[in-house]
């Protein structure tokens, strides 16, 4: 936990993380799009809250909207996770 809370220990280790949850069929391509997703976020995250501090002058309203994505982050990885596990199922069951 150590190593991954650090930016690069994480960067490092995200190939190792991917192919034990993915497989290393598709490695590259999914760990391109996990780059440019953090790369974008690393964009879009402080432009974001900068715009909400200008708004209100506080970080309360990014708190809250952050908070908000998080749920449905939350609610879109958990209703992906049904239907795969509905998928697989129905696989196997043919």
């Amino acid at each position: 936990m150590l190593i991954i809370s650090c930016y690069g220990g994480g960067f490092s280790c995200m190939p190792a993380y991917l192919s034990d949850i993915f497989g290393t069929r598709q490695l590259s391509a999914i760990h391109g799009r996990i780059l440019t997703a953090w790369g974008l976020a690393g964009v879009a995250g402080p432009s974001i809250v900068s715009y909400f501090h200008a708004q209100t002058g506080g970080y309360t309203a990014s708190l809250y909207f952050f908070a908000a994505c998080f749920v449905l982050n939350f609610i879109i990885a958990a209703v992906l996770k049904q239907y795969g596990q509905r998928k697989k199922e129905t696989r196997t069951a043919i």
